[in-house]
């Protein structure tokens, strides 16, 4: 029954939208990932990451450069002896190409260093951002099929309210029933009517959503197998996925890079007080170089090492020094405080699923208890125990614990996947998982 429900739903969201095209919850995750534009940015972000490797080396990488320059110059000398004059045109042009190796450079080498951190900093918030577009698409995707079983429901409310009201109507035609049994079966009947509206709009808002998400119309989504039953997360121990997020989790990566780098630029900034040397060639080609050595060509060859050492630079390398310190400082506080969040989402997401199977069970049982009962007091009232109004309260409460039911099974599996997703070991593996739980619409 609720499966036809289901498949009821999805028809009517199918005739209201065209183009789109049915897709379960691994279709609706790689669709995504080559839509959204917020992962997409993502990705952009991590590519630029990857360059700082090269930028860092480069400075540890000889430096070749080839300069030159061309002038024309215009004059003339007078002597003041005799009546002569001399003219001193002459074109100066040079031609060099130097090459310069660093021997010793620490703060390029650090820079390389932080070029290598930079880049696994990158990597782990773009692992951050991949684990928040598999959140966000399967919370959409599960809020989307939650709206429509919200509307399956709606609509066999609609459908036992209306034959309770006719029931009423033929009772009281029959002498049996009365105004009030009919009037509270009407009434029954409009707020199940109103609250299809509602479920209607739900639909299509948490349609919208998800469209935004994987940029195209989905025409029919996959609906969870009646039979679900959840089994449980593994590992089973609190610590265990404790110790995982402390290993794996994105967050704590990025903070732990970040403490890293802001360690290196410490060791930069104090580099500026070292010396450093390079290996330094130079060719240079002459002719005509000033006005003293007209009608000449020259060449030399420089081969050499460069010494530079800082005596004082007005307390600057010390002040960036000591700013970098502090730096260093904060970034180790944003790393603790990082670890005690993800611990904290961690315990949070591992109870919410552990309460989610109990819940399940519990909602379960309540709805084959509300089917007894609805049967029941549809007897009772056949044999004049039971009024028209314990049936549409029966009926209400068997509704209500469906949608319970309903909202309790989508709500564990986003709470499994979320729990991977803090713990940093959610996958497309395990997308394609829950993905499994799912029927494609017949």
């Amino acid at each position: 029954m609720r499966h036809c429900l289901l498949t009821l739903a999805g028809c009517t969201l199918a005739l209201s939208t065209s183009g789109g095209l049915a897709a379960g919850l691994l279709d609706a995750y790689r669709a995504a990932r080559q839509y959204d534009p917020t992962f997409t940015a993502a990705r952009y972000e991590r590519d630029a990451g990857q360059y700082a490797v090269d930028i860092g080396r480069a400075g540890l990488l000889p430096n070749i450069a080839i300069t030159g320059s061309y002038a024309q110059n215009t004059g003339e000398r007078e002597s003041t002896v005799v009546d002569v004059t001399q003219s001193l045109d002459y074109k100066d042009q040079q031609a060099a190409i130097t090459l310069r190796q660093p021997l010793f450079n620490y703060e390029s080498y650090v820079r390389y260093q932080q070029g290598g951190v930079q880049a696994a900093y990158s990597d782990a918030i773009f692992d951050r951002k991949e684990t928040e577009l598999a959140d966000k698409l399967s919370t959409a995707y599960f809020n989307a099929l939650l709206a429509l079983e919200t509307l399956a429901l709606t609509d066999a409310e609609i459908a036992a309210y209306g034959a309770q009201r006719e029931l009423a109507q033929r009772r009281m035609r029959g002498g049996e029933g009365t105004v009030t049994e009919i009037a509270e079966a009407e009434s029954r009947l409009q707020i199940a009517r109103a609250g299809r509206a509602e479920a209607l709009d739900r639909v299509a808002v948490t349609t919208r959503v998800l469209q935004g998400i994987t940029g195209q119309p989905m025409r029919a989504l996959w609906t969870l197998r009646p039979d679900f039953v959840p089994t449980g997360v593994k590992p089973s121990q609190l610590d265990e996925w404790s110790a995982l997020a402390q290993d794996n989790s994105p967050e704590i990566r990025a903070r732990r890079k970040a403490l890293e780098l802001a360690s290196l630029e410490v060791d930069r900034n104090r580099a500026g007080h070292l010396p450093q040397l390079d290996f330094v060639a130079r060719a240079l080609n002459a002719e005509n170089e000033t006005i003293s050595t007209l009608n000449q060509k020259s060449s030399i060859t420089t081969v050499g090492v460069q010494l530079n050492l800082p005596l004082y630079a007005g307390g600057r390398v010390n002040a960036q020094t000591d700013q970098a310190v502090a730096n260093r400082g904060r970034a180790q506080a944003e790393l603790e405080a990082a670890v005690n969040e993800v611990l904290v989402a961690v315990e949070r997401q591992f109870l919410a699923v552990q309460t989610g199977i109990s819940k399940i069970t519990a909602y379960q049982q309540a709805v084959e208890a509300s089917l007894v009962a609805v049967k029941g007091t549809k007897r009772g009232m056949a044999a004049g125990i039971r009024t028209n109004t314990d049936v549409l309260d029966a009926e209400r409460q068997m509704f209500v614990a469906r949608r319970d039911l309903a909202q309790a099974r989508y709500e564990f599996l986003v709470r499994t996947l979320q729990l991977k997703a803090v713990a940093g070991v959610l996958s497309e593996k395990d997308i394609a998982e829950v993905g499994a739980l799912l029927l494609p619409p017949r």
